[in-house]
């Protein structure tokens, strides 16, 4: 009779009345074949006989052998707050989520100069969002777009934690500053292949984080990332042309493909816009009615937050790693050459001429170099370079060649020059862009390395001269006359010695 349970917690999920059915049938064939033994038959059990044993089943059992552990562990979850977080980053939850809006997959700049019939034909679709969440104060530390779920994206979005985003808040004209970031404490993702890929964890090892993946199919172990996920759904989602609901039903005949009307860099925006200006200034259930940007002033000035690894650790986790042939200037990357004491030691007494490097494109200022073990920071010989992004001078000296096409060897002067005169909205556009899909890929910075066979050219920097002046005495030997040592100054003498 308890074979009724077996035949019940069964993948293939039968009816109750099937299984009691089965459990009588099981009784007649025992029956038969003692009748043919010349045995006592047994008592066949009423239908609802056999189907309170039934109802007296495990009901976690049950569930489990008919749908799964996972599902039966969701099932069955008793609420919990989960861990106690108490102290800003101490606790950091980052995800990945296929957004519910149906978006074109382009740029808004390539969207604007495609003809009509093009623009018809073009692609629509859903874009993946990572986002990272500080447990304790409910504030965004990082988020970005991707085409599908990927380390390197994931990676990107890691490095964005410890940044102050004020200028990508700016850059979307939002109203409030981003200035959330700082040291982890625990970083806390799912079982996801972009999370425990190899790339991913050596990123987070290199920077002495401690990594927590809790088991697959246990959504409350981040139940802060994933009530974020449900309030961007119910919040911002509607407000949006293509949405896609949260499912088939839900979405009914609503055209998402149709209505599709928001490029990458728009929806960047949006996105932007509501975390920063909405999102972070709205009062949080979870933090007692106070918003995440008070609770993070509050608690800051409490705690503190931890502190943020170096630039050099910084380079070396999250900088594009290439190789580079020692040469008498050092190292050279995009025009720009960079050297340092270990380099020069290095190119004296190293018979190896191949050099590790690691570029941080967002500061092409200095580079982190590896000599033997060891990593040391290199600074560009050129000066004036500090801060400027890798799109800023690819942008420079394409306006140079563009200007002075038959010029093979670029001055530094002019590139720095030509960087000066690249307007706000460009770089706006180019801070954006680092947040979509469509952000500078190794492919393009091979090409741009490659187009540039010389070095940027600073020799009037770095030798110290200086345009010449109309004034005829500026170059000038100054002479100062002797002083009379002949005698000790009198008390009383307070002017210069004759």
């Amino acid at each position: 009779m308890n074979q009724v349970i077996e035949i019940y917690a069964d993948t293939q999920r039968p009816s109750k009345i099937q299984s009691v059915q089965e459990t009588r049938a099981l009784f007649a064939e025992e029956n038969a074949r003692r009748t043919s033994a010349g045995a006592t038959p047994l008592i066949v059990p009423s239908a609802s006989s056999v189907k309170r044993r039934l109802d007296s089943a495990d009901p976690f059992y049950v569930c489990a052998k008919r749908y799964g552990s996972s599902a039966a562990a969701r099932k069955f979850a008793m609420s919990s707050n989960g861990p106690d977080v108490v102290r800003p980053m101490e606790r950091v939850e980052m995800d990945e989520n296929k957004l519910d809006v149906m978006s074109l997959l382009t740029l808004t700049g390539i969207w604007d100069h495609l003809p009509t019939e093009r623009q018809k034909k073009f692609e629509a679709g859903r874009r993946w969002l990572y986002i990272a969440i500080d447990c304790a104060t409910k504030c965004v530390v990082s988020m970005r777009l991707a085409d599908n779920p990927n380390s390197d994206d994931a990676i990107r979005a890691l490095r964005l934690i410890f940044e102050d985003k004020t200028p990508l808040a700016q850059a979307a004209e939002c109203e409030s500053t981003w200035h959330h970031h700082g040291g982890i404490g625990t970083l806390v993702t799912d079982m996801g292949p972009a999370f425990v890929s190899d790339a991913f964890q050596t990123t987070v090892a290199s920077l002495g984080i401690t990594s927590h993946l809790p088991p697959a199919g246990i959504p409350w172990m981040r139940g802060h990332i994933e009530s974020f996920f449900r309030t961007l759904g119910h919040q911002l989602m509607p407000l949006l042309a293509g949405r896609t609901f949260f499912d088939t039903v839900d979405r009914g005949d609503y055209p998402s493909e149709m209505l599709a009307c928001l490029c990458d860099d728009d929806l960047i925006k949006v996105l932007l816009t509501y975390i920063v200006d909405i999102y972070h200034n709205q009062p949080h259930g979870s933090l007692k009615g106070e918003t995440p940007n008070a609770a993070w002033q509050r608690l800051v000035a409490e705690h503190g937050t931890p502190t943020v690894p170096d630039g050099l650790t910084l380079r070396k986790a999250f900088g594009r790693p290439m190789t580079r042939k020692l040469n008498d200037e050092g190292v050279l990357f995009s025009g720009l050459s960079y050297s340092c004491e270990a380099l020069r030691e290095a190119y004296l007494h190293s018979p190896t001429r191949e050099v590790e490097i690691r570029v941080d494109l967002q500061d092409i200022g200095w580079i982190a170099v590896k000599v033997g073990a060891t990593w040391y920071p290199a600074l560009a010989n050129q000066p004036g370079f500090e801060g400027v992004n890798f799109d800023e001078l690819r942008e420079g000296i394409r306006a140079i060649r563009h200007a002075h096409a038959r010029d093979a060897r670029l001055d530094a002067p002019k590139v720095q020059r030509a960087i000066e005169r690249i307007s706000e909205a460009n770089r706006c556009a180019f801070a954006l862009r680092a947040l979509t899909p469509f952000h500078v890929a190794d492919v393009e910075v091979a090409r741009a390395d490659a187009a540039l066979h010389y070095p940027l050219r600073s020799d009037a920097q770095r030798l110290g001269h200086v345009p010449p002046s109309n004034d005829l005495l500026n170059d000038a030997i100054s002479i100062t006359p002797p002083k009379d040592t002949s005698r000790e100054p009198d008390s009383d003498d307070s002017g210069p010695g004759s």
